[in-house]
């Protein structure tokens, strides 16, 4: 996995290991006794063409969270400088212009004897206090943002659970059969996507879980996972991770209650509330939904800024966007953005205006 600063992507590249983990490999054969162990290359390309090491991590991938960790310990962006392979530059200002964004770090004054690095930091960063409480959230900023917004909001459950499978993975099954899949796909799109709403990979999840949780109170789990294809076993994850991320918020004392005559339970968990709440989540992860640009074309065009985007195939809502520019849903915000072929959206809401008059900043 590979990351691009300024579309903000990570992207899926296909290559060659390196020599050492080709050796660290091959170790695994004759553990209790001799053994043998077959690379599907040539000692050619071994000894001329795979580099020697990995790239680290930290040379390839997003810092945010780890710039989270590191603020909240006291340190600066500074100090990635000191490490034995310091990450670009862009990536460090990416990072940081990402949590100042989610409103995880702000600008603070420079400590009387503060610490120098190697790199000189023209401003001192200092986590908020919503940071503080993300830094310590067992899962992705955006996401335990989107569970803290929940919170505050009189706890929209639609969100909590949302936040707790975007942190794991997808319950729902795709099957390696194509006839298969495409009987699982068909299930999912009619069980679980809203019938009065826009199509939500988000909702989707959250209607697959509800159905799940009380398919458990009555001893049908398994029954109900084999006819609607989903998978038990992270369906318990997901509940575990739910749960933790729960009680690490209540344990915080973010969670508001509200009087019936101030916010009713059906006001906290409307499909207008629980969209804006992913967006306060992922935001600036928003995309737009123009008129597509010719007569014969149906689906709008997705645009985030300059760049194009597509709904992946594996998303719900392929195939389902069409005349969605002509309603009040003309917004979308996504967890994931994929580069492969092309630029894809793995999943997505569709939201109105009044979602970002109240998170788009």
């Amino acid at each position: 996995q590979h990351y691009h600063e300024p579309t903000n992507t990570s992207s899926l590249k296909e290559q060659f290991v390196s020599r050492a983990e080709v050796m660290q490999r091959r170790g695994r054969a004759g553990r209790v006794r001799e053994g043998f162990c077959f690379h599907l290359l040539t000692a050619a390309r071994f000894s001329l063409r795979l580099q020697e090491m990995p790239t680290p991590e930290l040379m390839r991938c997003s810092l945010m969270e780890l710039m989270l960790s590191v603020l909240s310990s006291g340190l600066q962006p500074g100090c990635f400088s000191e490490a034995l392979d310091p990450p670009p530059k862009a990536r460090i200002d990416q990072a940081v212009a990402t949590l100042k964004a989610t409103g995880a770090v702000e600008e603070g004054l420079r400590p009387v004897g503060a610490p120098q690095w190697g790199v000189q930091d023209d401003t001192w960063y200092v986590p908020t206090p919503i940071g503080l409480c993300l830094a310590r959230l067992p899962c992705d900023l955006r996401l335990g943002k989107m569970a803290v917004f929940s919170a505050l909001f009189g706890g929209n459950e639609a969100a909590w659970t949302v936040a707790a499978t975007l942190s794991h993975r997808s319950p729902l099954v795709t099957p390696f059969a194509e006839h298969k899949r495409a009987q699982a796909r068909a299930v999912h799109v009619a069980e679980f996507l809203p019938k009065d709403q826009p199509p939500s990979d988000h909702v989707a999840l959250v209607s697959a879980y509800r159905q799940w949780e009380e398919a458990k109170k009555s001893r049908g789990a398994d029954s109900f996972c084999r006819k609607s294809f989903v998978n038990n076993q992270v369906m318990q994850t997901i509940r575990e991770l739910r749960t933790d991320l729960v009680d690490s918020i209540r344990g915080d004392g973010f969670v508001e209650t509200y009087a019936k005559e101030e916010l009713t339970r059906a006001d906290i968990s409307s499909p207008q509330v629980t969209a804006a709440l992913l967006l306060a989540g992922l935001y600036p992860n928003v995309a737009r939904l123009d008129p597509p640009r010719s007569a014969a074309e149906k689906h709008p065009v997705i645009t985030a800024g300059s760049e194009l985007l597509r709904v992946h195939p594996g998303s719900l809502c392929h195939t389902r966007t069409e005349g969605l520019h002509r309603t009040n849903h003309r917004w979308a915000c996504y967890h994931t953005k994929m580069k492969t072929s092309q630029v894809f959206l793995r999943d997505c809401t569709f939201l109105m205006p009044n979602a970002l008059l109240l998170f788009g900043i």
